[in-house]
Parts: structure tokens; sequence; C-alpha cells
């Protein structure tokens, strides 16, 4: 019988050690035996919301003191302590969008500003989601300041001496920085121009890229056919706090 016993005491005694092996967790903080079953490790403050934790199934590492956010970034201080700081706090530029044309595209003569047709039609590659492919607009996702670069390089359709003027279109100041070009542009030699703005903008504010052609002497095309065929076009909105 006490053999029996004794080999009985070995099996649980290594029954347990394979589950406190297996399913172990480590709780260190102010309620030592409460601990959330995802985590096999768990430090925390007085505060029980604010705690370091590891989830057991997808090892990942949650530090949570209170400043943590959405896309905000963990930085530390000459002391070594961290904080969680958001892209403005540390002025760090983000790109918000990034798109380009991805075939020929043709611009009009000049009538009147912002028409429609005179907005590129680019293909998101960042920041689709805040795209307006009906209106051929980005829309801004939140108040801040914001740097726009755009190019856009064209020739004349049917070689027409006309010139290609590139613009961005900023809703709220119902228009925004030009680029007047000079020199006719020809069938196979056509122009390339870049433009820039920065500016505080609110969300919901609209941004395109809007290009047509002009008569050398700054008038309207008289013809409506003298358009013109851009094969590369791009913007890149920066936010820079």
């Amino acid at each position: 019988m006490k053999a029996i016993r004794l080999f009985s005491a070995l099996a649980i005694t290594m029954t347990l050690a394979t589950s406190a092996a297996t399913f172990g967790q480590v709780k260190i903080g102010s309620n030592p035996t409460t601990i959330d079953p995802n985590n096999n490790l768990e430090v925390e403050s007085a505060d029980p919301a604010k705690k370091i934790s590891i989830h057991k199934t997808t090892g990942k590492l949650t530090i949570a003191d209170g400043s943590q956010g959405d896309k905000k970034v963990l930085t530390s201080d000459a002391n070594g302590v961290a904080t969680w700081q958001s892209q403005s706090e540390l002025a760090i530029p983000v790109t918000a969008f990034s798109g380009a044309i991805t075939g020929l595209a043709t611009i009009p003569t000049f009538t009147t500003h912002d028409q429609i047709d005179q907005r590129l039609p680019l293909v998101p590659t960042l920041g689709a989601a805040d795209w307006d492919a009906g209106t051929k607009r980005f829309i801004v996702p939140v108040a801040g300041t914001y740097s726009v670069q755009v190019g856009l390089s064209c020739i004349s359709t049917t070689g027409a001496g006309v010139t290609l003027w590139t613009r961005i279109w900023v809703v709220s100041e119902n228009g925004g920085p030009i680029f007047k070009g000079t020199s006719p542009m020809g069938l196979t030699a056509g122009d390339w121009q870049s433009v820039v703005y920065t500016g505080k903008l609110n969300a919901g504010d609209g941004i395109s890229l809007e290009g047509y052609t002009m008569q050398t002497d700054g008038n309207p095309p008289v013809n409506p056919i003298w358009t013109g065929t851009c094969g590369r076009a791009y913007m890149t909105v920066t936010k820079i706090d």
C-alpha cells in the first residue's frame, strides 16, 4: 500500500508540475491573485488599469500607463521613463496620402476654375481611405498643418501651341497655388511642372491636383479640342503637425 500511495503522490506532483509549465501565469502587482486569463505575464501598478502584459497566444506586449492611444509612439526621457506620445506632440511628419495616375489622362482647355474634368484621376498607393474617387479629391481626415506636393507632365493632344497650367486646389481656400507654363507644348515635347502648398486645414477639407491648357498669351484656348495629354501626375500629402 505504501508503494502504491507513493506512486500516486509522485504522479499527482508531476501532473501539477506539467500543468504549471504549460499554462503558467505570473502576476506582479497590487492584485497578485487576479490575472487576465489571456495573459501569461502581468506587471501592474497600484492602478490595475496601468500595467504591462504579454498575451499567451499572440505573444503581443501591451504597455498601458494611461498615455497610450491609437498610432502613438513609445518614447523615453533622459532618465529612461517611457511615455506614449502622438505624432503631433513629437512633430514627426507623416505621409497621409500618395497617389498617381496609372495611364494617360486628358486635361481640358480652361473655361472656369475647379472643373471636375480638370482634376487628375489619381490612384492611391497610400491613404486610399481618404481618397474620394468620385470627386477626385483627397479629404483631410483630421485638422492640422499639411504640406502638398504635386507634379504633372503633359503634351499637346493635337499639336496646338498651348501651354500647361498646374494647380493645387484647396476647397476651403477656393483656390490654391498655380504654375503657369510659358513654353508651348508639342505632340512629342511637353512640359513638366511641380507645385507645393503648405497650410492649416480642417477635417473634411478637400485637395485636388488640377491641370488645363491655356494659350501662350494667357487666355483660354479658342478651340476646345486643344487639350493636353498627361503621362505622369502625382500628389503627395504630408501631415506636419
